[in-house]
C-alpha cells in the first residue's frame, strides 16, 4: 500500500491499518492533511485493484494525527544547518516565481474556491498584488481545463506592451485562430470551418504585417471573428478559454477598448476571457462611450489578495505553500526549521503576498545559517531578511528612473513622506486612509496604490467603519516591517504583531500590554485606533 501511493501519487503513508468484515476489508490509510486530496483519489484508484470476486475491498484515506506527522519526520538534529535546509532555500530561489512555462511546484488550493469559479462559463477579471498568485491560479486552471478537453491560448500581456490597442487586439486573435486552426484539422481540414479559420487567421497575419494599420479594418475584422469562432465552437461542441496574464502591462486608458474588441470577438460563444491583473492598475470599463467589461452584467472578479484582518486564514494558507516545497526537500514539519515566532513575524512581513512569504523564508534560513550554532530560523533572521528585501525594492525603483524618472521619483518621495507620518509624527506603524479622501483626490491616492504595488506599504483591511460616524469608512494600511525594524526601532512606536496566529497591537519597548484581537471585532478596534493619513500630506510629491 505505502509503495503504491508513492508511486501513484508522490505520498508518504505515515500509517496502514487494516479492518476486515465478513463481506470487505477496508484499509485505513492515514496522510499528511496536505496530501487528503490527491490520496483520495489514489485511493479511489485502488480500490478496484485490491478486490476480488468474493471480497470487495475499500481504501479509506484520512488526516493523521499531529503528533504521528511529527514523529514519523527524519530528524534535523542540525535544523538550519542540515543540508536539507540548504536544499529548501534553493528550491524556494528557482520556483517561487511561476509563469506558463514553469507551473506551480504543487498548487495549493485556497480556501475561497477560487480554482472552481476561474473555470467556470464565465468571463473573470483575477486581480491580485504582484506575487499574490494570479499566474499560478491561471497555469491551473489551463492545465485542468486542457485535461478536460478544453482548448486554450494563453498570451502574456508584458510583450505587447509597446504596442497599440488595434496590434494587441490582433496578437489575441492570431493566438485564438491559431488554436482553432490547429485543433479543426485534426477533426476535418477541408470544412468550411476549417476554410473560414484559415481565412481568419490569414487576414490577421496579413494586418500585422502591413506595418500601419487603420483601426476601421481591425472594427471590420469582429464580426468575421465572433462568426468563425461561434460556428466551430458549436460544431465541435467544445470550449474555448483565453489566458491573458499580467494585463495591467497595458496602458490604462486604452484597457476598455482592447476589452471591448476582444468581448466582441467572443461574444455569444462558448468562449472566456481571463485576465489577471492589478485592480488599482486596470480599468476594465468606461460608461462614456460605454467599453470594455461590465462587472455583474459580461464578467466576474476574483480577488486573489489576503488581506492581514484575518491573519490565522492567511498563516494557515501561506504555511501550506511554505510546507509544498519543504516536503520536496524531506521536511515535513516546518517547526524543525522555523520558531513559531518566526512563522508569525513571516506573514506579517510579507504582508501576506505568497511570493514574498516564500522568498522571505528563503532568506531568513540563509540569516539563520550564518549565526553560530543556530539551529532554528528566529524572529530576528526574518527581520533582517525584510530589511534585505526592501532594499531589493528600493534598487528596483531607482534602476526603472531611467524608464519612468517621474513615477519613481513620486514613489520614493511618497514613502518618506509615509514614513515620517509614522515614525515621527504619530508613532503608528499603521494607518487609515478615508474612503471620502480617496476618492476626492484620485491623483495623490495613486501614491498610495503604487506603494502597496511595490509592497512598501501593505492593505490590512480595505474597509473599517468610523465608530463615531455612520457611513464613513476607510483603508487599513500597515508600513513595510523593515521600515521599523532592526536599527530603526524606537521606543514607544504602536505596531502591528502577530501571536499565535491572532493579530496583535503593542508599543515597542514598553510594558504596556499588547491588545489582541480575538474576535473580528477587537480587530476592528485595533485598526480604528490607528491614525488617519490626509493625502494632502502628498501634494508635491513629482508632479501630483
Amino acid at each position: 500500500m505505502r509503495k503504491e501511493f508513492r508511486e501513484r501519487g508522490g505520498i508518504e503513508v505515515l500509517d496502514v491499518s487494516v479492518r476486515a468484515y465478513p463481506d470487505e476489508t477496508n484499509y485505513i490509510v492515514l496522510v499528511d492533511e496536505t496530501d487528503v486530496p490527491v490520496a483520495a483519489q489514489v485511493g479511489n484508484s485502488l480500490d478496484e485493484v485490491i478486490s476480488t470476486s468474493e471480497s470487495r475491498a475499500f481504501v479509506i484515506v484520512r488526516k493523521a494525527p499531529k503528533e504521528l506527522v511529527r514523529a514519523s519526520a527524519a530528524p534535523l538534529s542540525a535544523g538550519v544547518q542540515d543540508p536539507r535546509a540548504t536544499d529548501l532555500s534553493r528550491l524556494i530561489s528557482a520556483r517561487s516565481r511561476v509563469s506558463e512555462a514553469q507551473p506551480s511546484l504543487s498548487y495549493v488550493r485556497d480556501v475561497e474556491f477560487n480554482l472552481t469559479a476561474v473555470t467556470a462559463s464565465r468571463h473573470h477579471l483575477i486581480f491580485g498584488r504582484r506575487g499574490a498568485g494570479k499566474t499560478a491560479l491561471l497555469v491551473e486552471a489551463r492545465r485542468q481545463l486542457t485535461a478536460e478537453g478544453a482548448i486554450s491560448c494563453w498570451i502574456n500581456m508584458q510583450t505587447l506592451r509597446h504596442e497599440s490597442p488595434d496590434r494587441v487586439f490582433l496578437y489575441v486573435l492570431e493566438e485564438i485562430a491559431e488554436a482553432i486552426v490547429t485543433k479543426q484539422q485534426q477533426i476535418k481540414p477541408e470544412s468550411i470551418i476549417s476554410v473560414m479559420a484559415v481565412d481568419l487567421y490569414e487576414t490577421v497575419r496579413r494586418l500585422l504585417g502591413s506595418g500601419e494599420i487603420e483601426s476601421a479594418e481591425v472594427i471590420r475584422i469582429i464580426p468575421q471573428a465572433q462568426r468563425t469562432i461561434h460556428r466551430f465552437l458549436e460544431m465541435s461542441d467544445l470550449r474555448l478559454y483565453v489566458f491573458l496574464d499580467d494585463f495591467y502591462y497595458l496602458p490604462r486608458n486604452e484597457q476598455p477598448r482592447i476589452l471591448d474588441m476582444l468581448h466582441g470577438a467572443v461574444r455569444d460563444c462558448n468562449a472566456w476571457l481571463k485576465i489577471a491583473s492589478i485592480r488599482h492598475l486596470t480599468r476594465w470599463f468606461q460608461s462614456s462611450p460605454p467599453l470594455g467589461l461590465q462587472t455583474m452584467h459580461d464578467a466576474d472578479l476574483i480577488d486573489l489578495d489576503v488581506t492581514l484582518q484575518d491573519p490565522q486564514r492567511a498563516k494557515t494558507f501561506l504555511e501550506s505553500i511554505l510546507l509544498q516545497y519543504a516536503k520536496h526537500v524531506g521536511v515535513s514539519y516546518l517547526g524543525r526549521l522555523f520558531h513559531a515566532a518566526a512563522l508569525d513575524r513571516l506573514v506579517l512581513a510579507s504582508g501576506a503576498v505568497p511570493r514574498d512569504y516564500l522568498v522571505l523564508a528563503g532568506s531568513s534560513i540563509a540569516k539563520a545559517q550564518r549565526r553560530q550554532n543556530a539551529k532554528l530560523v528566529g524572529v530576528q533572521d526574518v527581520n533582517q531578511a525584510a530589511g534585505d528585501a526592501a532594499q531589493v525594492k528600493l534598487q528596483e525603483l531607482e534602476d526603472d528612473m531611467a524608464a519612468d524618472v517621474e513615477s519613481a521619483t513620486r514613489t520614493i518621495s511618497g514613502l518618506k513622506v509615509v514614513r515620517d507620518f509614522c515614525l515621527e509624527e504619530t508613532s503608528f506603524t499603521y494607518f487609515l486612509v478615508g474612503y471620502r479622501d480617496k476618492e476626492d483626490n484620485p491623483h495623490l491616492y495613486s501614491i498610495i496604490t503604487d506603494l502597496l504595488d511595490v509592497r512598501m506599504i501593505h492593505l490590512i483591511d480595505a474597509g473599517v467603519s468610523d465608530a463615531h460616524a455612520a457611513g464613513q469608512r476607510s483603508e487599513v494600511y500597515m508600513l513595510d516591517l523593515s521600515q521599523f525594524s532592526g536599527s530603526r526601532l524606537k521606543q514607544g512606536i504602536q505596531v502591528l504583531d502577530f501571536s499565535g496566529g491572532k493579530i496583535v497591537s503593542r508599543k515597542t519597548r514598553t510594558t504596556d500590554a499588547a491588545k489582541t484581537g480575538n474576535t473580528p471585532r477587537q480587530v476592528i478596534a485595533i485598526l480604528r485606533a490607528g491614525p488617519t493619513f490626509e493625502l494632502q500630506k502628498l501634494r508635491g510629491q513629482g508632479s501630483v
